[in-house]
């Protein structure tokens, strides 16, 4: 993979915030960070930044203690979750954590994340974290790693999703896609008797979601027109 740089990590950055708003993965709440490759520096948005309205170059630069080394403005309350990844994993290069309100829902229930969407084998067993308060210190975001362990997705109980993934534009995709798997989970339910994704079902769509590169990368470009179109970006 072509290493990014910063500059043009710190513009992801910016335009996915505003689209996961236009999207409604996120609202006034919810962060999307990422390594700055080669250094043990992550950036990521102010706290009272809008995610409508952020910018590249407001992006913090904070360490993995949570230190604010560059940029102006307190880092979000729960850098935490974060932080905590990234000092657990080094493949991950990108963490996003939202409060969908769909995807939610599966960790107020005695059930878990089914797939019902084809693409939505990737999010079956996705594990949950039951600690329902934020995520504000260094143990809280050791812990929330250790329910993570080598997924790439958790729910935290009454809370919201953690994405951890490679790349920022993969934080949106994986984050479109897990509420919507949700929300078809949700209303497929009215229906009738649900029909999940069966394990036989789940091998033969490997092929066309286990890599995401490509869908990646076409789904990151429509949203990117469509928040321009909207005035968004």
């Amino acid at each position: 993979m072509t290493q990014l740089s910063e500059a043009t990590i710190r513009q992801q950055l910016a335009d996915c915030h505003r689209m996961m708003v236009m999207a409604d993965l996120i609202d006034y709440s919810g962060h999307v960070s990422a390594r700055i490759p080669g250094t043990k520096r992550i950036l990521i948005l102010p706290r009272d930044a809008s995610r409508a309205a952020v910018t590249a170059d407001e992006m913090l630069v904070v360490d993995l203690d949570g230190t604010v080394l560059e940029g102006k403005g307190p880092a979000p309350t729960e850098t935490a979750i974060h932080l905590g990844v990234y000092r657990h994993r080094d493949d991950v290069q990108a963490v996003g954590h939202g409060h969908p309100p769909m995807s939610t829902l599966f960790t107020m229930v005695d059930r878990p994340m089914i797939a019902i969407r084809n693409y939505g084998f990737r999010f079956i067993g996705c594990p949950c974290h039951p600690d329902p308060t934020h995520i504000r210190t260094v143990e809280q975001g050791d812990a929330v790693a250790k329910t993570l362990g080598k997924h790439r997705y958790c729910l935290l109980r009454a809370h919201g999703s953690v994405i951890a993934v490679n790349s920022v534009p993969e934080v949106f995709l994986d984050s479109l896609e897990m509420e919507e798997n949700a929300r078809s989970t949700v209303h497929a339910s009215t229906l009738g008797r649900l029909k999940p994704i069966t394990p036989e079902e789940v091998e033969l769509l490997k092929v066309s979601f286990a890599r995401n590169d490509y869908r990646v990368a076409k789904t990151w470009e429509h949203y990117r027109a469509k928040a321009t179109q909207a005035g968004l970006l």
